[in-house]
């Protein structure tokens, strides 16, 4: 790792700053997810998880929280193991509680999505699909740009997923737009390069 210039052995790093390598763990699986590159995505949660994470759940880490609950779906859902499924639950669960007891406008979108993609898991396909519409609708009418697009591009891969081609592109295109809007230019220019391509 490299800090303030000098380059440090992580376990030195995480020896004396365990922070500092736990959220250089989730911010490489963040990014790996952003990008739907799912090996290296399992890769870094196995080595965040590995941190012995207790408590990562907390209203202060709720970004954290909500894409490791994706992830977890994610993960969960490509390799049949329910240990994911269960990370993914726990974060759900969270972010209903969010919802009702803190702010509907900044977790309601988020618990919706959380939703849609445990009943992908458990591959409830007709509640799936109007959890990821009701996510796509909060995220809208609470103006999360970034989550309107996140929203449309993994219900997106969840009608691709589920055989409907035709769907799925309507709603990588709603992505690709959002993402376009929120300024996430190279992510929007993927997602139009995969669009050409289909």
């Amino acid at each position: 790792l490299c800090i303030f210039g000098e380059t440090h052995k992580e376990e030195d790093v995480g020896a004396k700053i365990p922070s500092v390598v736990v959220t250089r763990y989730y911010m490489k699986c963040y990014d790996a997810f952003i990008l739907r590159d799912f090996d290296k995505v399992r890769d870094f949660a196995e080595r965040f998880i590995s941190q012995n994470l207790n408590n990562f759940s907390t209203v202060v880490l709720y970004h954290r929280s909500f894409y490791f609950g994706l992830i977890s779906f994610w993960i969960g859902r490509e390799t049949n193991k329910k240990e994911w499924v269960k990370i993914g639950t726990k974060t759900k669960v969270s972010m209903e509680k969010l919802s009702v007891l803190a702010s509907t406008w900044n977790f309601q979108n988020k618990a919706y999505l959380l939703q849609a993609e445990e009943q992908f898991c458990a591959r409830n396909f007709d509640d799936a699909e109007r959890l990821y519409d009701c996510a796509i609708l909060s995220s809208r009418k609470h103006k999360f740009v970034n989550e309107e697009a996140l929203a449309n591009e993994l219900a997106g891969y969840f009608h691709l997923d589920t055989g409907r081609k035709y769907k799925s592109l309507q709603y990588f295109c709603q992505a690709e737009e959002k993402y376009r809007e929120w300024g996430a230019v190279e992510k929007a220019n993927e997602l139009a390069n995969y669009l050409r391509s289909n």
